[in-house]
């Protein structure tokens, strides 16, 4: 169909695209044989990463609701309100406790009258 000057190669003839990020590195016959990884692209990826970082960081504290000083001590409220409901807990289980004694103390009780 098409005029093709060179006859058709195979697909095992055809070379294979080295694998992103690292660069093909030749045997002594010449042809491609171990791959290196591109030690330049992963540092410019590393440090695209920290300088991202460091931008979100500074954006985040240029545009916080509040101080530091009021940040932390909401912060702190919070964690004692965790805390708080933890004791409500307590005071709830210590609560059924004694209401199970009472109901105990009761049916023997009423188990010695009768």
């Amino acid at each position: 169909m098409f005029n093709s000057p060179s006859p058709a190669r195979s697909a095992q003839s055809v070379p294979k695209a080295p694998p992103p990020g690292s660069i093909p590195q030749p045997s002594e016959n010449g042809l491609p044989g171990q791959m290196v990884p591109d030690w330049n692209n992963i540092g410019l990826f590393t440090a695209g990463i920290a300088v991202g970082a460091i931008l979100g960081a500074a954006v985040t504290l240029l545009f916080a609701p509040a101080s530091g000083g009021e940040t932390r001590h909401r912060i702190a409220r919070r964690v004692r309100n965790v805390r708080g409901e933890e004791d409500v807990w307590d005071e709830l289980a210590g609560e059924l406790e004694r209401a199970a004694a009472e109901v105990e103390e009761d049916a023997a009780r009423e188990a010695l009258t009768t």
